[in-house]
């Protein structure tokens, strides 16, 4: 965690100092920083997705429902992680709409998981 901290701060430096010169340069400093981000944090999520597995197993839960909450999560990071992206490229507009479509996309996958919780309340009910 200490490695991500420092590199983040080397890179806000130099991106801080391309601005000045290159603002194009600062952009993909900016592109290049958020994707080596990423990739530090896909070892964590390896091990996420390997203990969500086994609670799922351990649960009974059925798989679909773990495979839209995963979705859904995923979703969620990703709109987020590319709507901070965007804001930072001065388009706080466009970020907002992204925002947006990520929240219908959402609730458009999230159905299956409410029609499902309605039809067990309606059995419950008979």
């Amino acid at each position: 965690m200490t490695k991500l901290i420092i590199l983040a701060i080397i890179f806000a430096v130099i991106i801080l100092y391309l601005k000045n010169i290159n603002a194009e340069l600062a952009m993909l400093a900016g592109i290049g920083a958020g994707i080596i981000f990423l990739w530090f944090a896909i070892s964590y999520l390896t091990e996420i997705f390997s203990v969500i597995d086994t609670l799922v197993e351990l649960s009974g839960i059925d798989r679909q429902i773990y495979k839209i909450i995963l979705k859904i999560t995923a979703l969620g990071y990703l709109v987020e992680f590319g709507a901070g992206t965007v804001e930072d490229f001065g388009m706080k507009g466009l970020a907002d709409k992204l925002v947006f479509v990520g929240k219908i996309m959402i609730f458009s996958i999230s159905l299956p998981i409410i029609y499902a919780i309605i039809n067990m309340l309606t059995g419950l009910m008979q």
